[in-house]
């Protein structure tokens, strides 16, 4: 049975790839209970993931770990590691890892090397170079490929942001004479009508998929206590959060409902250098 279980996830990896292997999930708890509206987002390490350029805004030396459960399944476990390190005035290093799945069932491992260019006092520019391994227990092999993104960040008056990016422009083939992993791409904008307010909306296409809009809210009750809100389409989802900062260390929790396959929980550790 077990073997019969692995054959069909091959196959239904090699002849569906699109809908299956490497979808994008939010990188951090936060960005999951704003229900991933963060590609005009610039403010911890994980936006890397969503928009290579919010590097180039973020001038913090930051280690971000997370891990998560989805629909509270363990072989869909995922784990994150972020890492933001300014260069120089302008040129920021992100650097990530995502692990998906456990080892002797199905595994998707992503790394991630990007650079963020201030180019302006408020655009930035910036591009990841994505390493794909999809892994599956013996006698099967591992697949690999290469992945690139392209992102954009424009702030104006340190109030509103806006985001392009440009996700897997080269279509990479991971696995030979099927699907390839699909070009993305998401247009967002963030608003902060007051301080302790943050309003983000999100437009996110894939080519072989509908429009999903992602809308989330950010409330800072207390100095260092934030709570958030947030829902997407296709399907119809909803989350919530909540962030505990004290100095240089930061708590997140968020939540992810699904109206069929149940919830999802992720928390994340954030570590300012």
């Amino acid at each position: 049975m077990r073997r019969l279980i692995f054959t069909f996830l091959f196959c239904l990896i090699s002849f569906e790839f699109s809908s299956g292997a490497f979808e994008e999930k939010p990188g951090s708890a936060r960005g999951l209970s704003l229900a991933g509206a963060t590609s005009s987002l610039s403010s911890e390490s994980s936006h890397l993931l969503s928009n290579p350029a919010s590097t180039g805004l973020f001038s913090k030396k930051e280690i971000q770990l997370s891990w998560s459960k989805l629909f509270g399944l363990d072989e869909l476990s995922q784990g994150d590691l972020y890492l933001t390190l300014p260069l120089n005035k302008r040129l920021t290093l992100g650097a990530g890892y995502n692990i998906f799945g456990k080892n002797d069932y199905y595994k998707e491992n992503l790394i991630i090397i990007g650079f963020g260019i201030k180019v302006s006092e408020h655009l930035s520019l910036g591009t990841n170079l994505k390493y794909f391994q999809l892994s599956f227990p013996s006698p099967y092999d591992d697949f690999k490929t290469l992945g690139l993104d392209l992102g954009s960040l424009y702030e104006i008056e340190e109030k509103i942001q806006i985001g392009l990016a440009l996700k897997n422009i080269n279509q990479p083939e991971l696995i030979k004479n099927s699907d390839r992993i699909p070009f993305s791409y998401s247009a967002g904008i963030s608003l902060y009508p007051y301080k302790q307010i943050l309003l983000s909306a999100e437009l996110y296409k894939t080519k072989s998929e509908k429009e999903e809009l992602r809308f989330g809210q950010e409330i800072k009750v207390f100095r260092n206590l934030a709570l958030r809100f947030g829902m997407k389409t296709s399907p119809a989802c909803y989350s919530l959060g909540t962030g505990l900062e004290l100095e240089n260390l930061r708590f997140d929790y968020g939540y992810l409902s699904h109206p069929v396959l149940g919830g999802s929980h992720k928390v994340t550790l954030s570590f300012n250098l």
